[in-house]
């Protein structure tokens, strides 16, 4: 998926979901659901959030082939577990919200996700071609759903 998908995927995936989490700040919540739903990207040398990260991006890059390590369960949850432990649960829950909201978009795709990695090779896929034109229609309609909650 295209980067501005993953963003409204997460915009809508919050949406749909915030009146079930209380406990916190509910704008730093949406913040961390849409920097959830574009971190996985990090192992994408062209991605923004790499782009963004700077060397740190150009040193997972090296280390990591696209969509493995960091769209594999072990490591979300492990974000998980250190952001419930030392920040908050609330918080966390957004972290998690926002990462199930990309694995659903690149799971979509030919590509798809090898969510069991480093332990099982086996990708969930689909037949959504990045940047064709489903991603566009799906995109379209995200972008109408999103639009009509906040207006």
């Amino acid at each position: 998926m295209l980067f501005k998908t993953h963003i409204l995927l997460g915009m809508a995936f919050f949406l749909i979901t915030k009146n079930y989490f209380s406990g916190g700040n509910q704008a730093i919540f949406f913040l961390l659901v849409l920097f959830a739903s574009i971190f996985p990207d990090i192992d994408e040398p062209h991605s923004k959030v790499n782009q963004w990260s700077g060397p740190l991006g150009e040193i997972v890059t090296f280390l990591c082939e696209h969509r493995t390590l960091f769209h594999a369960v072990i490591l979300h949850v492990a974000i998980y577990v250190v952001i419930g432990y030392f920040v908050s649960l609330y918080y966390a829950k957004a972290w998690l919200l926002g990462y199930v909201a990309h694995i659903i978009g690149d799971g979509i795709t030919p590509m798809g996700v090898q969510l069991c990695y480093p332990f099982s090779d086996v990708r969930i896929r689909g037949p959504v071609r990045v940047g064709g034109i489903i991603e566009w229609i799906l995109f379209a309609v995200l972008f109408v759903l999103v639009l009509r909650v906040l207006v």
